[in-house]
């Protein structure tokens, strides 16, 4: 079984999360970063993951870019999506619907919710201050592992 993950992350969040899950996936999984290779093939593979991040409620432009363009493809695959961000299940429901076509979603295996985390490093001075500035006396973020453990063993069979 072949698997890719394309994924596209701000503070690194989606892209750890690529990692983990790409651990916990039986076969040959390629992670691909689509700000680095903008066109990913994933013709020969069984099973496509989607990832990203979100801000202010939006994803990456180029992973709604790659899913719109390449629709029809990725129906006739096992297809999943995740998504790393701060807040609950009933947000992380509303940015699927507000990020992606309803037939992509329809058409997932699985639909992951990961959680998130600030990486202030990877983060330039504005996002900083405009982070600090939101979570102020709210929680911090966090990831759930056994999240992506679900999702994993949603392809596992």
């Amino acid at each position: 079984m072949r698997t890719v993950i394309i994924f596209a992350s701000k503070s690194g969040t989606a892209e750890k999360c690529s990692r983990m899950l790409s651990e916990k996936l039986p076969g040959e999984v390629k992670v691909i970063d689509i700000g680095k290779n903008p066109n990913p093939g994933f013709s020969d593979c069984d099973n496509v993951i989607i990832g990203a991040s979100v801000r202010a409620g939006q994803i990456q432009k180029p992973i709604k870019e790659f899913v719109g363009k390449n629709l029809n493809s990725l129906k006739s695959k096992n297809v999943g999506v995740f998504l790393c961000m701060g807040g609950n299940r009933p947000q992380f429901e509303e940015y699927l619907k507000q990020n992606f076509p309803g037939e992509f979603l329809d058409s997932c295996k699985a639909k992951g919710f990961f959680g998130g985390e600030f990486n202030m490093e990877r983060l330039g001075f504005f996002s900083r201050t405009i982070i600090k500035a939101l979570s102020k006396g709210k929680p911090t973020p966090k990831l759930f592992e056994e999240n992506i453990q679900t999702f994993a063993d949603s392809f596992k069979s």
